[in-house]
């Protein structure tokens, strides 16, 4: 099949949501010979920072010589986003040609299990050959919700990482933190060693007690490893930073990175990928802070707080849930200064739609509510209505470069136009960013 087809089969199993069980994907995975047996591996779970956590991880592992595959979720433009080898997406080719010879077996391994396969689990299988093929050493796999019954729990990963758990995907992983926890804790397999950022007693009794039953080791952020120092990076004519120290595992010192991500979130979220990425590095000789240090300080990661223009400066957040919108509002209040904050939001109706506005809404002088391309968006006007009970000063349009215009006008030359809510709304931004700056080189060459 050509690339668009394969995208089109794809897109045909979105409506097929969450099933839990791995029966499908191990069908599948032993039809295809186990390609995911053929590599080392970390998985990353957590309700924020998975995505942040595993490029890092993937980064600093480069910097150290690995080859790396990555698997991460959701994409922000194309699906060939979700599967990197050595930083690089798979291409269009091998992403057709992947799925184009998997899609047979798809077919049997639904008719051993008696379902259909999912869209997220046919793109996991595709990843899962697509690094054989590409000999891999190690792959890091983002868990795309809660961890027992994901996709990518049928590799048998030597290092877990638990980012953090909060409220986030109620209707499939529970309504309170425990419950969740206990979905996620699933990712941790016999000897495995777990990385954990979560600082609640009764979450971490949880972890421990799976590590316990499982055999395996918990190294917790703040006792096992920990921030030494945090300083802002402010410099005319370059991006804001900030200056980290981190005193990873067996003592070891990286000191003075220069981390181009903002927010102390990302700090802990850095800490977290230098204690994974040591574990697969072996020998302390082996964790070079030098690498560890260059592999992180040359690192982007599109959708957060990532800057687009200036006057007004607009920077764009994956931020969805309310954990994520409380650390947005933290870092916007602390590593920027504006005249005036204007947020343009559209959020899914999953979510918590009323706290992640309530939280929004407190920092910025203006919210302007609007719509991403997802068929799950909640209605402009809706938010808007919620933004009314709630007192917060709001304008709503539905349309979403309309939108970006008028928080452009109300931010003003000084002001701070923040993008969030939503990865959609982030992939909105990106595709609106993009159209203008073509327009721009158009006008240019005329």
């Amino acid at each position: 099949m050509k690339y668009s087809e394969a995208v089109d089969y794809l897109d045909s199993r979105i409506v097929l949501g969450v099933k839990p069980s791995l029966d499908r994907i191990r069908a599948l995975c032993t039809l295809m010979g186990d390609p995911q047996d053929g590599y080392r591996a970390v998985q990353v779970t957590g309700t924020n920072g998975k995505t942040s956590v595993s490029q890092m991880i993937s980064s600093i592992l480069r910097g150290c010589g690995y080859r790396v595959g990555i698997f991460t979720s959701p994409h922000l433009e194309t699906v060939r986003e979700r599967i990197t080898v050595s930083g690089r997406n798979i291409s269009v080719n091998h992403f057709a040609e992947t799925l184009t010879e998997i899609a047979p077996l798809v077919e049997k391994a639904e008719a051993m299990s008696g379902e259909t396969l999912t869209y997220f689990e046919v793109v996991t299988a595709v990843a899962y050959s697509y690094f054989r093929h590409s000999g891999i050493d190690v792959a890091v796999l983002e868990v795309g919700m809660g961890g027992r019954w994901d996709a990518t729990n049928v590799v048998n990963s030597e290092v877990a990482v638990i980012t953090n758990i909060d409220i986030d995907h109620v209707d499939e992983l529970g309504s309170t933190r425990e419950k969740i926890a206990y979905e996620k804790v699933g990712i941790i397999n016999e000897g495995a060693t777990v990385i954990t950022a979560e600082g609640r007693k009764e979450i971490l009794a949880i972890i421990s007690e799976r590590c316990q039953e499982m055999g395996a080791e918990m190294r917790a952020f703040g006792r096992d490893f920990r921030i030494e120092y945090l300083l802002p990076y402010r410099v005319a004519g370059e991006q804001p930073a900030q200056i980290m120290s981190v005193r990873g595992l067996e003592g070891t010192e990286f000191t003075d990175i220069k981390l181009p991500m903002l927010g102390k979130h990302q700090v802990v979220n850095a800490a977290c990928a230098i204690a994974a990425a040591q574990v697969y590095a072996g020998p302390r000789e082996k964790a070079d802070p030098v690498a560890f240090r260059d592999a992180l300080e040359s690192l982007r990661i599109p959708g957060r707080l990532e800057a687009f223009r200036d006057h007004p400066l607009v920077v764009v957040d994956g931020a969805h849930n309310v954990l994520g919108a409380d650390r947005l509002a933290a870092a916007l209040k602390g590593e920027f200064e504006y005249g005036k904050l204007v947020i343009v939001t559209s959020i899914l109706k999953d979510k918590d739609a009323r706290g992640i506005l309530r939280i929004l809404g407190a920092v910025s002088d203006e919210v302007v509510v609007t719509e991403n391309r997802s068929a799950r968006s909640v209605p402009a006007m809706k938010l808007g209505t919620i933004c009314r009970m709630e007192g917060i000063t709001h304008r709503v349009e539905p349309v979403f470069s309309s939108a970006m215009e008028i928080a452009y006008n109300s931010a003003g030359w000084d002001g701070l136009v923040c993008v969030t809510g939503s990865l959609y709304t982030v992939a909105e931004a990106r595709v609106y960013f993009r159209r203008q700056r073509e327009s721009r080189e158009m006008r240019q060459d005329r």
